[in-house]
C-alpha cells in the first residue's frame, strides 16, 4: 500500500511539474509576443473611455497604470506571474471586469459545443475507419476513405458559412446562434465534428489495415473466424495506442476550433472571447485564453498517454 502511494504521489508530482513547464513557457512566449506587437491597449481603453480617438498622454498614461502596463516587459512578466500563481489573471482592458470571472461565465459554452462534437466524432470517425477496412466492396472502401480525406481538408470557416448559407438563409431549417436553443448547436457541432470523424477515421482504416496483416489475424482467418469477431477481439485492442493519441489531439483541437465556430455561430465561449481579446489587444484576456488551450491540449493528451499505458502495459512499463 506505502509502495503504491508512492508511485502515486511521484507520478502526480512529475504530472504537475510538467504542467506547470508546459504554462509557464507557453505564458512566457505569448506575453512576450503580444507585449511586442504593435498597438496599444491602454490608448484603446483610453479612447473608448473618452468617445473619441483625440486623448491625452496623461490619459494614456493612466490607463496604463491600471492595467499595469508600466515598466519593462520582463518586469510587467514578473509582476503578472506574481499574480497568476495566486489566482489573480488580473483585469480585462475592454470590460474592466475580473478576466478569471468572464472565463468562468464562458468555459461551459466551450466545453458544451466540444463535449457533444466529441459524442457525435468519435464513435462515428471509429465506425467509419472500421467500415473502411471491413466493407466487401472495395469502391464503398474507397469511397469511405476518400470522404474521411475530404473531412479533413475541408477549411471551417468555409463549412461554417456554407452551412449558415444553405441550412439558415435559403432553407431556414436551423438557427445560426445559441439563442435557438439546442437547435443552435446543430451546425456548429456538425462543424467541430467533421474534421475529427475524418481524422479519426483515417487512423483507425490506417491501423486496422496493419494489424489484420499481422501473423496472429492470418492464423484466425485460416480458423474460419468471423473478419468482425477478428477486429473486435483481436485488432482494436491492438490500435488503441494510436486511436487514443489521435482522439487527445482531436478534444484538444475541438477547443481551439471554437475560435472560428463560436465567432460565426455566436456562442459566447472562450473562443468568442480570445477574438474579442485580439481585436482590442486585451492583454490580460489573451494571456488567460492561450494558457487554456494549453491546459487543454496538455490535459487531453496526459489522458491519453494515461489510457494507453492501462490498456497496454508495455508502454506503461516503458
Amino acid at each position: 500500500m506505502n509502495a503504491l502511494l508512492v508511485r502515486w504521489t511521484r507520478r502526480s508530482a512529475r504530472l504537475a511539474a510538467e504542467l506547470a513547464l508546459v504554462l509557464g513557457i507557453t505564458s512566457l512566449l505569448a506575453f512576450g509576443l503580444i507585449a511586442l506587437a504593435p498597438g496599444d491597449a491602454a490608448t484603446r481603453l483610453a479612447q473608448q473611455r473618452a468617445g473619441h480617438p483625440g486623448v491625452t498622454e496623461d490619459q494614456v498614461a493612466s490607463a496604463r497604470r491600471e492595467l499595469g502596463m508600466e515598466g519593462s516587459i520582463p518586469e510587467r512578466y514578473v509582476r503578472w506571474l506574481g499574480h497568476a500563481v495566486q489566482g489573480d489573471l488580473g483585469k480585462s482592458a475592454r470590460t474592466g471586469r475580473p478576466v478569471l470571472t468572464e472565463l468562468a461565465e464562458r468555459v461551459p459554452v466551450t466545453l458544451s459545443l466540444a463535449g457533444l462534437a466529441a459524442v457525435v466524432a468519435l464513435p462515428l470517425g471509429m465506425l467509419v475507419g472500421a467500415l473502411a477496412v471491413m466493407l466487401p466492396w472495395r469502391p464503398a472502401r474507397r469511397g469511405l476513405r476518400l470522404t474521411g480525406l475530404l473531412a479533413v481538408s475541408l477549411p471551417t470557416f468555409w463549412v461554417s458559412y456554407l452551412l449558415v448559407v444553405v441550412l439558415t438563409e435559403q432553407l431556414g431549417l436551423l438557427p445560426t446562434s445559441a439563442d435557438g436553443g439546442l437547435a443552435g448547436y446543430v451546425m456548429p457541432v456538425v462543424v467541430l465534428a467533421l474534421p475529427a470523424v475524418g481524422l479519426l477515421s483515417r487512423v483507425v482504416a490506417v491501423s486496422l489495415r496493419e494489424a489484420l496483416a499481422q501473423p496472429y489475424v492470418r492464423a484466425a482467418q485460416a480458423r474460419g473466424t468471423p473478419t468482425v469477431s477478428i477486429v473486435v477481439r483481436d485488432a482494436l485492442p491492438n490500435v488503441a495506442g494510436a486511436v487514443l493519441n489521435t482522439i487527445g489531439l482531436i478534444v484538444g483541437g475541438m477547443l481551439t476550433g471554437a475560435l472560428v465556430v463560436e465567432t460565426v455561430f455566436a456562442h459566447n465561449g472562450i473562443g468568442d472571447y480570445f477574438v474579442q481579446a485580439v481585436n482590442f489587444r486585451d492583454l490580460m484576456a489573451i494571456q488567460a485564453c492561450v494558457l487554456c488551450f494549453a491546459l487543454a491540449f496538455t490535459a487531453t493528451n496526459r489522458l491519453a498517454d494515461r489510457l494507453h499505458g492501462r490498456i497496454d502495459p508495455r508502454v506503461s512499463s516503458g
